[in-house]
């Protein structure tokens, strides 16, 4: 096979004048065209004005393109060799991305401070801009990590390296959320994650057919890939459509503004190119796929193919036609709960930890994904014939459940407000959840259903990571850093570092936990005495983080400070209960581990013994 070459220049400008053409009638629609300078008021001028949101067309279109490459990258029915060059592709994409994102930097500074770019730039606010201003340090985030994507697609990478480059490139799209109109949302916790599931989980269907037809559209493995693709396509299509409604809802706060607002209307039109799209997905799926497995010439799905990116491009122009129009007035009245909680939490009451409940779209989709997944790999063993234990599937759910009660339920709910929750909440997410979890046997099941990803998990990665010190030194940096370190603040009032930090917990919870019960096989063996030792570590390390929160003032108290809760427990006494609750979950449920682990050993060598 040869090395995948860049195609379709017709298409890429039909495409990108349809982004344009209706970019600009969407700021025409939204009242966001320059307006006309008034005499003696500071004007940012028409080069920003028209300047900055077709820099940041281009901007979007590029990290689509950056993104939907490395995705293919990844799942292309390919050698190595041709993937690499795949993932190499994606570099002139990731330049020019570095550079609209510099230069969309300097456009939105001039903007924000009302002068021409030049001046702007004189002005030496930049820095400020830069490090303070939430506009300027989302731009900042997205020009450094673009920068590294396309350093990084220069070095020999395996397949996890490739994986690994996919997931900066997704991160890298997702800082702008942050400064959007989401931002100041009543609820701006879920409008922000909406919107970051969101624009997530477009560049990577877009960016993904827009690479299966520019770059493998001669491939010989086009429909292994497109058959790929289109299970990933369908969940980035369900993905979009909840989110987008979400955000939508809170945005414009019911369904009288969508009717009676420019921006309602515009979110319809968004509405109508999602239902188009999903017409151009049903026909892949009912027609042109199939045709192609019969061996039927490929022109018909290329050519519904490039229909459907015309109108992709040209929402992504419509989206950010929308991105430059003012929402709605809200009617709900921001207070400090909105603005340092991101969300209004009322006074806390025990039966509140069942009631009330903050859903995070990014979380329930990671969650359900993967209920979904072990789910369908059982489905697939039973249609087979192969029986797979209940058990393992009820503890599988059963440490979902948990898990997203902790991230999404109560917990989640008055965990920044009170820290006594806050320690059950992570003595869940890195403990019991996780362990739970590992008694669910995913990788055997996955073994099971693939034979041939045994040497997936037979890896330098998954030898490394099974080492028992490895999993220990894991599963308590997070918390000896959420703890022990100024750290704490950070991770109470960033809804992303909260975010990545729970999502981190959780997974290197399962790695350690993995490592200490052994119920799936693991690259290296691990003898009993190992084990327990390390489960034993692991109970002091969660001992010594109590000592601590006892004999350390407040963990947080400048957090607390601003947020200001009437209804509040004494900070000094709440740190006391929740330094013991700190301890007590994770301590119960390594203990019982411990237990477990000595009954195997003892059974063991009571069979050894017998034997002889």
């Amino acid at each position: 096979m040869t090395t995948p070459r860049l195609r379709g220049g017709t298409l890429a400008f039909v495409g990108a004048l349809a982004a344009l053409a209706v970019l600009l009638l969407a700021l025409w629609f939204g009242g966001g065209t320059p307006a006309p300078t008034i005499a003696g008021l500071p004007s940012p001028g028409s080069l920003t004005r028209w300047g900055l949101p077709i820099v940041r067309l281009v901007h979007d279109i590029c990290a689509v393109a950056t993104v939907g490459i490395l995705v293919v990258s990844v799942i292309a029915a390919q050698d190595a060799k041709a993937r690499a060059s795949l993932a190499q592709a994606a570099g002139r994409w990731a330049v020019v991305w570095t550079f609209s994102a510099s230069l969309t930097t300097l456009l939105t500074l001039s903007d924000f401070l009302g002068l021409p770019v030049g001046e702007a730039v004189e002005s030496g606010v930049l820095p400020t801009f830069l490090f303070n201003i939430p506009q300027g340090q989302a731009f900042l985030i997205v020009t450094v990590l673009a920068l590294a994507v396309s350093i990084g697609v220069l070095l020999p990478l395996g397949t996890w390296g490739r994986v690994a480059l996919l997931v900066t490139a997704v991160v890298t799209v997702l800082p702008p959320a942050y400064a959007g109109h989401s931002a100041s949302a009543a609820d701006h916790n879920l409008a922000i994650s909406s919107l970051m599931l969101h624009i997530a989980a477009v560049t990577i269907w877009v960016g993904g057919l827009l690479a299966l037809v520019l770059l493998l559209r001669d491939s010989t493995d086009l429909v292994t890939t497109v058959r790929r693709f289109s299970a990933l396509a369908l969940c980035c299509y369900i993905a979009v459509g909840v989110s987008g409604t979400i955000n939508a809802w809170v945005r414009v706060g019911g369904l009288e503004p969508i009717f009676t607002s420019r921006y309602g209307l515009l979110i319809l039109a968004k509405i109508a190119a999602l239902l188009v799209l999903g017409w151009f997905g049903w026909r892949h799926r009912r027609t042109t796929i199939e045709a192609m497995s019969a061996g039927d010439t490929r022109s018909p799905f290329l050519r519904l193919a490039a229909g459907e990116i015309v109108v992709m491009l040209a929402t992504v122009g419509l989206a950010v036609g929308l991105s430059r129009t003012a929402p709605p007035p809200s009617e709900v009245e921001l207070t400090t709960d909105n603005t340092a909680l991101g969300y209004v939490l009322s006074p806390f009451t025990p039966g509140g930890l069942l009631t009330q409940i903050r859903p995070d779209p990014i979380l329930l989709l990671i969650v359900v994904g993967l209920a979904v997944a072990y789910l369908a790999g059982v489905r697939r063993l039973a249609q087979r014939g192969l029986p797979w234990p209940p058990a393992r599937s009820a503890a599988w759910l059963g440490g979902l459940l948990i898990l997203l009660y902790a991230m999404t339920g109560g917990l989640a709910a008055y965990a920044p407000a009170i820290f006594s929750v806050h320690a059950v909440q992570y003595g869940l997410l890195s403990t019991l959840g996780p362990a739970l979890l590992v008694f669910g046997a995913p990788l055997t099941l996955y073994q099971e259903v693939n034979p041939s990803g045994q040497a997936r998990i037979d890896s330098p990665l998954g030898r490394a990571l099974s080492h028992p010190w490895t999993a220990l030194g894991l599963y308590g940096v997070p918390l000896l850093a959420l703890y022990l370190t100024p750290f704490f603040d950070l991770a109470q009032s960033s809804l992303a570092v909260r975010l990545i930090l729970q999502v981190t917990v959780v997974l290197t919870g399962f790695i350690f936990f993995a490592t200490a019960i052994g119920e799936d096989p693991l690259p290296r063996p691990i003898v009993a005495i190992v084990r327990t030792r390390i489960l034993a570590a692991a109970l002091a390390l969660n001992a010594l983080i109590t000592f601590v929160l006892l004999t350390v003032p407040s963990r947080g108290a400048d957090w607390y400070v601003w947020l200001d809760l009437v209804w509040a427990p004494d900070r000094e006494t709440d740190q006391q209960l929740g330094a013991m609750l700190a301890l007590a979950f994770p301590a119960l449920t390594i203990i019982t581990l411990m237990l477990l682990l000595m009954g195997r050993w003892r059974n063991v060598r009571q069979l050894t013994g017998k034997r002889q």
